[in-house]
């Protein structure tokens, strides 16, 4: 067994760490006032069943992080195989912002969330609680719809690679 101790972790440590593990991809599309964007994240994931609520750690330095609001309504989807270009773009690849992120895929509006055609799992939320940690906001959130799309694999990222399971 290779382990290293560092107590406590530095943030590089930890980064690099976390780097190791396994994440779901997945997107957070937000509106407001007839402009859209959004962000990849490998940090959403389900919060309870009843009722149907997600939570998702955005980054204080994300450019959408803006958009976050109480009450307002977000789209989550979690990306399929076939979704790696739809990722970069949300992460902003080539410096790309605001609405040039949702360009070359389609999408649909449902409950004021804009969502992905074929995700294997979009939905709208409504935004329930914000909370401040550190470099992070805590979003939880209240799914208002769920599409779900069981062929369409999964799209996870690990050592900085993004790993396209069918």
């Amino acid at each position: 067994m290779n382990a290293h101790l560092q107590n406590p972790p530095t943030p590089d440590a930890f980064r690099m760490a976390m780097r190791a593990v396994v994440g779901q991809v997945s997107v957070v599309t937000l509106a407001q006032d007839g402009l859209r964007t959004g962000m990849t994240l490998t940090s959403a994931s389900a919060l309870s069943t009843e009722p149907a609520m997600m939570i998702a750690c955005i980054n204080r330095s994300a450019s959408a992080h803006a958009m976050l609001a109480v009450g307002g309504v977000l789209g989550w989807q979690v990306l399929g195989a076939a979704h790696q270009a739809v990722a970069d773009r949300f992460a902003g690849k080539g410096g790309l912002q605001g609405e040039a992120r949702f360009d070359g895929a389609q999408w649909h509006s449902d409950c004021g969330a804009h969502l992905l055609v074929g995700a294997p799992l979009a939905s709208a939320a409504q935004i329930e609680d914000l909370i401040d940690r550190a470099t992070h906001t805590i979003v939880i959130a209240r799914l208002l719809s769920l599409h779900t799309n069981a062929g369409a694999g999964a799209l996870a990222y690990q050592n900085g690679a993004y790993l396209a399971l069918s």
